[in-house]
């Protein structure tokens, strides 16, 4: 199948690669040329804008940051939408606001062009591994057209409803991982504060009924080791987070936990760690309290 894709950052460069993998022919778009350069390599054309790329695939993948960047790919100048023909079936992997598909999807629809918000999990790791979470926005009969392209890098793929589905389930998730990172480094600054040694409340925790995946990851990976190398920034979840507070906020819902664990990547953003691990949230909070959550130092 020919495929495009844009956006080939930490999330989108994996999954572009597990498509050549799986046999389809990739033509790519990137704002940075490298990135395009790096897949063309390994056997992808490249394409000079997003409507450019939509007039020469069957199938075009987006995976992208912000909901102004998805809403310039397809609707913008230049954008999808120009390019765009009947029959094919446009996927946006990233994580945007459900109003925004639903709008996109409107647009492309007097193209008889299928849409699908089908917003991924699992992370770079994930995406190197064609493991992640697929939520998937849309009719069936467009997801079932697409299976093969979204198996290349996805082994659960879940049909949430029609389109704004996929992203109404990936903001479920990304309240329970922003406000779960945020209380992780809230118990683990407590305990080192209150003279527990941080590895064994780590692995007393890991055993406990406080035991969660944020918990598993972001304490061995990044805060004992003091590794806050970018997984998922915090730049990122306050997006997420921000998407999360509006889509309550236009359904009449309120979030009072994510809408404090906002504030608190704010203030980590404002001391300078906006392109660090989301669990950088923790350096705040160390400040304050005076101590440092450290693992043991390797021999």
């Amino acid at each position: 199948m020919r495929v495009g894709f844009i956006g080939l950052g930490r999330m989108g460069f994996p999954m572009a690669s597990n498509l050549l993998k799986a046999g389809h022919q990739v033509v790519a778009h990137n704002r940075s040329q490298a990135s395009v350069e790096r897949l063309v390599a390994l056997g992808a054309t490249a394409a000079s804008t997003p409507a450019a790329l939509a007039a020469e695939v069957d199938v075009l993948v987006s995976c992208v940051m912000t909901p102004a960047q998805v809403e310039q790919i397809y609707l913008g100048a230049d954008g999808a939408l120009a390019g765009a023909r009947h029959g094919q079936v446009f996927i946006d992997t990233s994580t945007t606001n459900p109003e925004l598909s639903r709008r996109i999807a409107s647009a492309l629809a007097g193209q008889g062009v299928a849409f699908l918000d089908a917003p991924v999990s699992g992370g770079p790791r994930g995406a190197e591994q064609g493991t992640l979470a697929v939520m998937v926005g849309g009719e069936a009969t467009a997801l079932e057209q697409v299976r093969p392209v979204l198996e290349a890098f996805g082994r659960n793929i879940f049909h949430m409803g029609p389109v704004g589905a996929g992203n109404s389930a990936k903001l479920c998730n990304q309240i329970l991982t922003g406000t779960a990172h945020a209380l992780v480094a809230e118990a683990m600054v407590l305990g080192t504060r209150l003279g527990l040694d941080p590895q064994t409340l780590f692995e007393v925790l890991q055993v406990s009924s406080g035991q969660c995946r944020a918990l598993d990851r972001a304490v061995p990976e990044a805060i004992l080791p003091r590794n806050f190398s970018a997984a998922f920034t915090v730049d990122g979840i306050i997006k997420d987070l921000d998407c999360a507070l509006r889509a309550a906020d236009d359904n009449g819902v309120r979030l009072l936990l994510p809408a404090l664990a906002r504030q608190m990547y704010q203030e980590c953003r404002a001391l300078g760690h906006g392109d660090e691990h989301l669990a950088a949230v923790i350096q705040p909070m160390e400040r304050i309290a005076g101590v440092e959550v450290r693992g043991p130092t390797p021999a």
